[in-house]
């Protein structure tokens, strides 16, 4: 109920008719480690946190993003294509109705103050609609949102999460596919022309020591030139907003991400 509350005052107080682009960038595979997962959360408050389920750290770095007033998402593993180590809390096309409905209660309870969820990997469980349909009245019920990572273009997850009425966005940009510096930036800087371009973007990326050292030198900059970061929730508001209707409506390529199939 806050997350929907959040929502409506947002478009209701008009803050998602601000000036200036707005970005969203999700670091997801955050809870492995914890001495990285505090440098993350050096990062702008704006930077929201994805949170990989069930790990020794999880629950701390969720409590302590929360404390900071980062928005915290849960980072739930899919079975891919090539059927890469999920890790605890997986799903699979093996899963039936219920074993979904108790997975998604375990590790959503494993990650407190989750306002939404992406997928981890996922390129084969997001193509199959019975699956995605029992996951997304999991959401609704929990009254979370939904962003789809796309990790394959193929996905259902984005079209049955509005046919199931949660509140849902996708991915624009990949950050760090190519993990080198220059390679980074230059996704950066795609996913800012599309922010202006568009009102809005949702770039996702990792907790790899190049990435959070070119975030950490970029985004300060970009803020100080009127650049919105915003939590992935504001962006969903924003997109929902008549202002944006057009441009956020407008078709993506067909870009899948191929690391993490």
């Amino acid at each position: 109920m806050k997350y929907w509350f959040a929502v409506g005052l947002l478009l209701c107080v008009g803050l998602v008719q601000a000036a200036g682009p707005r970005l969203a960038i999700i670091i997801d595979d955050v809870g492995n480690d914890y001495v990285q997962a505090q440098q993350v959360l050096e990062l702008p408050v704006g930077v929201t946190v994805a949170i990989l389920p069930q790990l020794h750290n999880s629950s701390r770095i969720a409590r302590q993003a929360h404390g900071q007033g980062r928005e915290v998402m849960l980072h739930q593993p899919m079975q891919s294509i090539r059927h890469r180590k999920m890790g605890p809390g997986g799903l699979t096309l093996h899963h039936s109705q219920a074993e979904i409905r108790k997975v998604m209660s375990d590790n959503l309870d494993s990650v407190p103050h989750v306002a939404g969820i992406n997928n981890h990997m996922g390129s084969l469980l997001t193509r199959d609609p019975n699956s995605m349909r029992w996951l997304m009245d999991v959401l609704k019920q929990r009254e979370l949102f939904f962003i789809d990572s796309r990790t394959d273009s193929s996905t259902h997850a984005e079209v049955v999460a509005r046919e199931s009425g949660l509140f849902t966005a996708r991915r624009d940009v990949f950050i760090d596919h190519d993990r080198s510096p220059e390679a980074i930036r230059a996704q950066l800087q795609l996913a800012l022309q599309l922010a202006h371009k568009r009102g809005s973007a949702i770039a996702i990326g990792h907790p790899y020591p190049d990435t959070l050292a070119v975030l950490k030198e970029l985004l300060p900059q970009w803020q100080a030139q009127g650049v919105q970061l915003v939590p992935a929730s504001q962006i969903i508001a924003y997109q929902r907003s008549p202002e944006s209707w057009h441009a956020s409506s407008s078709p993506l390529p067909r870009v899948a991400k191929n690391s993490k199939r």
